[in-house]
Formats: structure tokens, C-alpha cells, sequence
């Protein structure tokens, strides 16, 4: 497989909008504020950063989360934000053909969804989920502005 389809398989709507329902699953309330969706693809798809949050669980914290490691993949953010943008803008119109949502203030996984990354069988897709179900529940315990102070 060369380069282009590897690509093409990790960016796939499909595959980046399942991101982001594992993000909003795993958030408070199965929400998130709409600038904050914005970083989940540029944080998943980072090694570094999709290591330490498969790590972290329901007990983890923003500030938990942001070691010396994760500190210094932080520092292209604003970079990796501007080209994620497109990516996430197709995820987002993916996810809301296939899921009950809610756009506003906040992005909203209507209830009733039954989603969870435990039965993913396949444990390379089952790390990328986790990691995007941890993040979701790590910025819904914080106030978006301190994340974004942070970040």
C-alpha cells in the first residue's frame, strides 16, 4: 500500500467522523464546544499525544494530561489546527448524516446512541477510539476557555 492510500484510509470521513463520535461519547453529557471539536483529528492523529490518552482514564484532568511530552508536540498546534481544518469540517457533515446532532454553542450527540470503542474488535481502530472517547471526556471537565489558554 503506498503512501496516498495509507492516507486516504486515515482520512476518510467516515473514519475521522467515527473519531468524533468517540470524542462526543466520551464527553460529559455526550458534548463538547464547537471550537474544541476542531482540535480532536490534529491530537488523535498525533502518536505522542494518541499514546498518552490511550493511557488516561475516567479519573484524568486536563493538567494530567498535558506532561512535558505532550508539552512539546503542543507547540505546532496552531499549525496542525489550519491543516486539520478541512478534515474535520468533512467529518462533521459525515457525522451529522449518520448521527443524531446537535450544533450550536455546542456540538451534541443526541441520546439514544449507542456507541462505545469496547467493541471495536480490530485493536489498532480500538486505540485510535479510545484515545478519541478519553479526549472527548478530558475537554468536557474543563471550561473551554482554560484549554484554550493551555493549548
Amino acid at each position: 500500500m503506498n503512501i496516498a492510500q495509507t492516507e486516504k484510509i486515515l482520512f476518510s470521513p467516515l473514519f475521522t467522523s467515527k473519531l468524533l463520535l468517540m470524542a462526543l461519547v466520551g464527553a460529559n453529557n455526550n458534548k463538547l464546544k464547537v471550537e474544541l471539536i476542531y482540535y480532536i483529528l490534529p491530537l488523535i492523529y498525533n502518536d505522542t499525544i494518541k499514546s498518552k490518552l490511550v493511557k488516561s482514564n475516567a479519573k484524568s484532568t486536563f493538567n494530567t494530561f498535558l506532561n512535558s511530552e505532550v508539552k512539546m508536540e503542543l507547540i505546532v498546534i496552531e499549525t496542525l489546527l489550519t491543516n486539520y481544518k478541512k478534515k474535520t469540517k468533512e467529518a462533521l457533515i459525515t457525522l451529522s448524516n449518520i448521527y443524531n446532532i446537535e450544533i450550536s454553542d455546542y456540538l451534541i450527540l443526541v441520546q439514544g446512541q449507542n456507541e462505545s470503542y469496547t467493541g471495536e474488535k480490530d485493536p489498532i481502530l480500538r486505540e485510535y477510539y479510545k484515545a478519541a472517547f478519553n479526549l472527548g471526556l478530558i475537554l468536557s471537565k474543563e471550561d473551554h476557555k482554560t484549554i484554550f489558554f493551555n493549548l
